[in-house]
């Protein structure tokens, strides 16, 4: 019985969790990494802002889009997407910043 509740509880918190931040980093980064922009906004929505200071290498910035579990889930308050031409000459994700 006490493992019902244990594990219950447990699926709770991580649900819980999960509906403010949304995605767990690995699971974000992994999803848009190698992705243009049209496939990130596909996947995940249009972001908050874009800053275009360099046209080749915009910077999607999202908001409480995900979540760190290393740090007991803490929700990232910003999430940035920066993208880079890769050697074909396409727009690419090439890193993802957390803040």
């Amino acid at each position: 019985m006490f493992r019902k509740f244990a594990s219950a509880t447990l699926m709770a918190l991580v649900l819980s969790a999960c509906s403010d931040g949304g995605f767990q980093r690995g699971v974000f980064y992994g999803k848009v990494i190698d992705r243009s922009p049209d496939e990130v906004v596909s996947t995940f929505g249009k972001p908050e802002s874009i800053d275009t200071a360099i046209p080749d290498a915009p910077k999607y910035i999202y908001s409480r889009k995900t979540f760190n579990p290393e740090n007991m889930n803490k929700v990232d308050e910003k999430t940035i997407v920066e993208f880079e031409k890769n050697k074909a000459g396409q727009v690419v994700c090439t890193d993802v910043s957390y803040l």
